[in-house]
């Protein structure tokens, strides 16, 4: 049977409209497979590029940790009895390391868990003599025979050697779990190799060879690299993707990108498939709908279109999204607040960052998913708080940064007290349960020139001046905080220098008796650097409170008074009695008595000439071990004063429970006295109780004759203060004894 012609040609025409239309699918189906393969291979990049910037985060971390103790184990004079042990286990907790050790020039290491092993044979330890910071590859744990990477650092010494090794062990399991990126719905992976292949660390999820340690030589992985061009890009240090093929999984895709560690290579794999299958899809619904091209080809694009704003969307919140909180990262923030800084010119802004002090403690108490919530509950609430213009972000951990509007400090200060009332009142966590304190470290946006990474760089070190206190819990940076800053760092590094120098020296300031009689002398310190002016009591004395120093000087003054008896003695000068004020440093350090007596045995000199000034601000728990100090070195001949006596109710439990000779009155006193009606009756009481306790009780602050003639009529017999003399040297103290001016 013959075929009409007319049918003939419309089946003609259906068959070339078949064909075309075919053609046409199987082309725009090809192309957009090279589309997504395209967006793929894109993916995998970005990717790759923010598992390199996680893991060299987390070294980087890790060593600046690490030189930071080394930094702090440097400092120790005497490494014999093993002082840097407590800062070890710290360090090991606080970074999560498996392990770390402090290893002697000799190769002894002293693990962090109390092992004791030799690690003298590893290329570490070695480079780490030689001043460098080593990563180590893959190594087996001496201890326990597990797998690790030791980061290691030198521990330098003032001379410039090195006293030994600081290392760390980071399981390798960490770095794969730290690389471990949930892409393409569970089924990318992602693993660290050495440019040879070998195996660093691999993610949790991957599906790979876990009996292979070299990826080359995998069985499974035989088609990886036929032409040798990946390993070839990989020794030259160049990044690449490249297809292969498994017969268990199909085609698939690896990214390799130089980590900057080493010679590592960060590696991301993502099956073909994933991307096929949505290729299957669309190829199958071109052939359904074959009879309209128009509408294929627009159902096409539109689903093109969604499945890129879906993927710019992923890699958005990837890139730019905290976790936690589900608001702008830093990274992000950082962006908004330099465009933001550049582009406005009359709001004054002001850089703030806070975060909760003992975060760590909470965190452990609640565990990481209650803790996460209440970050996420403190974002809620500045995101309250915030004004139209003004931004904020979790910058890492506990750490919150705000961009705010600054009308004033104390505008600010107002704000930030109401901002912290409302996170602590509110917390969602169980009344009684934690309470929050929260401190605040403000830089003030005054110098355009300044990036935002400078801005958080200044408002951490404010934060950090307020860090645990309870009370002032906010702090500005200004001008006159970078001075102090820069003041007590150069005075932090040339306190060590100026003491074996004997840059310090001694004033006296005379205490003298109603006859105007100096009966004792009482020291105050003095640095003159050679070359340089002075530098004020004021300025090293908080410092050395601080850093412990103050130990140390202390017993300098204590070696130089007596050494100004002993030349007083053999000039046949009149022994004044020299009052030292002891720090409660001195007080808690089991030397300071034996060093005193042996002073006074070295320069001979007679114990009851030092007068030991006690502070009267001393902590309740340190009292016993006060009360057994003071009871030996007054045993021992020492005269021992309470200073600032009146301040406070510790000293009244201080006169009760010290064999104390003489208690030096807080000056307000005697600068209230004649001022105030209700001093007289209180320094009359003072006065008669002394007199009880055979105390010898002196009055200090004395500015004038008027306040001196009020005490005597009081009954006061000893006095000191600006009315008595100013602090003079040594030699001067006994050519100054002229009568003092009756004028009042």
């Amino acid at each position: 049977m013959k075929l009409s012609k007319s049918v003939f040609r419309a089946l003609w025409i259906f068959t070339v409209c078949v064909l075309v239309l075919g053609a046409g699918t199987f082309l725009y189906i090809h192309h957009l497979r090279s589309a997504l393969n395209a967006e793929l291979a894109a993916y995998l990049d970005e990717v790759a590029q923010q598992g390199v910037k996680t893991l060299n985060n987390q070294i980087q971390g890790d060593l600046n940790s690490l030189k930071s103790a080394a930094a702090a184990i440097s400092t120790y004079r005497n490494l014999e009895n093993k002082p840097w042990t407590e800062l070890l286990q710290e360090e090991t907790r606080h970074n999560s390391f498996k392990r770390m050790a402090f290893i002697l020039p000799d190769g002894v290491a002293y693990l962090s868990d109390g092992f004791l092993i030799d690690l003298s044979h590893r290329d570490y330890f070695q480079r780490g003599l030689k001043g460098q910071s080593v990563v180590s590859g893959p190594l087996t744990d001496a201890v326990d025979q597990g797998t690790a990477v030791i980061l290691s650092v030198p521990v330098p010494s003032q001379d410039g050697n090195t006293r030994g090794v600081l290392i760390a062990a980071q399981p390798t399991d960490m770095y794969g779990r730290l690389i471990a990126a949930d892409s393409f719905n569970g089924e990318g992976y992602s693993l660290i190799v050495r440019a040879d292949g070998d195996k660093v660390a691999v993610s949790p999820a991957s599906r790979t060879d876990h009996s292979a340690s070299n990826i080359f030589q995998s069985p499974i992985n035989k088609n990886l690299d036929p032409d040798g061009k990946m390993r070839r890009d990989m020794q030259a240090g160049r990044s690449g993707m490249q297809r292969f093929f498994r017969p268990e999984e199909g085609w698939l895709y690896i990214s390799y990108v130089p980590v900057g560690i080493n010679d590592w290579y960060f590696l991301s794999i993502v099956p073909e498939r994933v991307a096929l299958q949505k290729t299957k899809n669309l190829f199958t619904l071109s052939l359904i709908l074959a009879g309209t091209v128009f509408v294929v080809f627009t159902a096409l694009l539109i689903f093109l279109g969604r499945q890129s704003r879906r993927t710019h969307t992923a890699l958005y919140q990837a890139a730019y999204t905290d976790p936690i909180t589900r608001t702008p990262n830093w990274a992000k923030t950082s962006q908004d607040i330099a465009d933001l800084l550049t582009n406005t010119q009359t709001p004054a802004y002001a850089l703030v960052v806070f975060d909760i002090n003992k975060f760590k403690f909470i965190q452990d108490r609640l565990g990481y998913p209650k803790a996460n919530d209440l970050l996420a509950f403190i974002a809620s609430v500045l995101a309250e708080e915030t004004k139209p213009g003004e931004l904020f972000c979790r910058v890492e951990a506990d750490l919150f940064a705000l961009l705010l509007y600054m009308q004033s400090p104390e505008e600010l200060k107002n704000r930030l007290e109401i901002l912290n009332e409302k996170i602590v009142n509110s917390l969602p966590l169980g009344k009684g349960r934690f309470q929050l304190i929260l401190s605040f470290g403000v830089c003030p946006v005054t110098e355009p020139a300044l990036s935002v990474e400078d801005l958080l760089l200044r408002a951490v070190m404010a934060h950090d001046r307020v860090k645990g206190n309870y009370h002032d819990i906010i702090a500005f940076y200004d001008e006159h905080f970078h001075r102090r800053i820069t003041q007590e760092q150069t005075i932090e590094n040339n306190m060590e220098k100026a003491l074996s120098k004997k840059e310090f020296s001694m004033l006296l300031s005379p205490v003298r008796d109603m006859d105007k009689y100096p009966v004792s002398a009482e020291s105050r310190p003095v640095w003159n650097p050679a070359g340089k002016p002075p530098v004020e009591p004021g300025l090293f004395l908080p410092v050395f409170m601080r850093n412990g120093f103050i130990a140390r000087l202390d017993t300098y003054m204590a070696e130089e008074a007596c050494r100004i008896l002993k030349r007083w003695r053999e000039e046949k000068q009149p022994l004044v009695p020299i009052a030292l004020n002891v720090s409660a440093a001195s007080l808690r350090s089991p030397y300071f008595s034996s060093a005193l007596l042996q002073l006074t045995r070295q320069y001979e000199a007679d114990p009851s000439q030092l007068i030991l000034q006690l502070p009267s601000q001393t902590a309740l728990s340190d009292l016993p071990l006060l009360r057994q100090l003071a009871e030996r070195l007054h045993g021992e001949g020492f005269k021992l004063a309470l200073n600032h006596f009146g301040r406070g109710t510790v000293s009244l439990d201080l006169i009760q429970t010290l064999p104390l000779d003489m208690a030096k009155m807080e000056g307000e006193f005697s600068r209230d006295l004649g001022n105030n009606a209700k001093t007289a009756p209180i320094i009359s009481s003072f006065i008669r109780m002394a007199e009880e306790l055979h105390l010898q009780l002196i009055f200090d602050g004395v500015e004038n004759g008027r306040q001196l003639e009020l005490l005597r009529e009081l009954g006061a017999r000893w006095w000191t203060g600006p009315y008595a003399g100013e602090a003079q040297t040594p030699d001067a103290l006994f050519h100054g004894r002229a009568e003092i001016s009756n004028e009042q």
